[in-house]
């Protein structure tokens, strides 16, 4: 699966793992499968672009789902340091974690860790 920028048709922006999914018969799009999508959150600042990852549902521990075609204004190729980051921060998530590793951080985790991107 490739690393893309969805902007949704209320004007998120979501960066995922994208595959197509298409009706059998017409071959036409109608979804795409997501996996491990973030929120794009960021602003401008003197220094550069600070980019923070919000998963994109915080009330699920799902990592994987569709989501409608129509639903989907565009879809972006993501800057190359945009996508080492989200790469890192989902093969973190993904990491298997002891017992002792667990605190309370883990179940009240908002915003993952910001990368800054200079003009």
């Amino acid at each position: 699966m490739a690393v893309k920028v969805l902007v949704t048709a209320i004007g998120q922006q979501i960066i995922s793992e994208v595959k197509q999914v298409e009706n059998k018969d017409t071959k036409e799009v109608i979804a795409y499968w997501l996996e491990n999508p973030r929120l794009v959150m960021y602003n401008q600042g003197e220094d550069g672009v600070n980019i923070n990852f919000n998963k994109y549902c915080l009330i699920s521990d799902e990592a994987s789902f569709t989501i409608r075609a129509d639903y989907v204004t565009s879809i972006l190729e993501p800057m190359a340091d945009v996508t080492a980051k989200y790469v890192e921060l989902t093969e973190a998530d993904a990491a298997p974690t002891t017992e002792e590793d667990a605190t309370e951080s883990d179940n009240t985790e908002a915003l993952e860790p910001a990368l800054s991107v200079a003009d």
